[in-house]
């Protein structure tokens, strides 16, 4: 193999290194902006509700996005408290931020797939509110 051609072999595994490396650091960044710990959730002054402090720490939860609505049907984020379905966005209004251990945000794929009794409407997402403590 010549000199030109090794040096760019060499360039085109130093990308894929630098690739995949960057590709791992956003699906852990990814990951963690799916889920609000205890302490995050408590770390918010002056929230009444978990409405409140969803808005404040990811807002991009509360919004459905454009490619996500259904023509035919209502588009919406769902709300959990363990594996039981609460209701809509507003729900979150009812819940103080104390009762929750953490929340977690599942895209629409996999809340349909995973969450029992989801409501006869295209669901965008849902905010899983749990109110044990991880493990318990």
């Amino acid at each position: 193999m010549s000199g030109h051609r090794k040096a760019l072999v060499y360039v085109a595994l130093a990308v894929g290194l630098v690739t995949a490396g960057c590709a791992t650091s956003r699906s852990g960044e990814a990951s963690r902006q799916e889920v609000l710990t205890r302490e995050e959730i408590m770390g918010v002054q002056g929230a009444q509700n978990l409405y409140d402090v969803v808005q404040r720490l990811r807002p991009r939860w509360l919004t459905v996005r454009a490619a996500q609505r259904s023509m035919y049907t209502q588009t919406g984020i769902v709300v959990y408290q363990n594996q039981s379905y609460q209701g809509d966005l507003e729900t979150l209004r009812q819940f103080h931020p104390e009762a929750a251990y953490e929340l977690r945000f599942l895209d629409g794929p996999t809340a349909s797939a995973s969450l029992p009794g989801l409501p006869g409407s295209h669901v965008a997402g849902a905010i899983i509110i749990s109110t044990t403590p991880p493990g318990s």
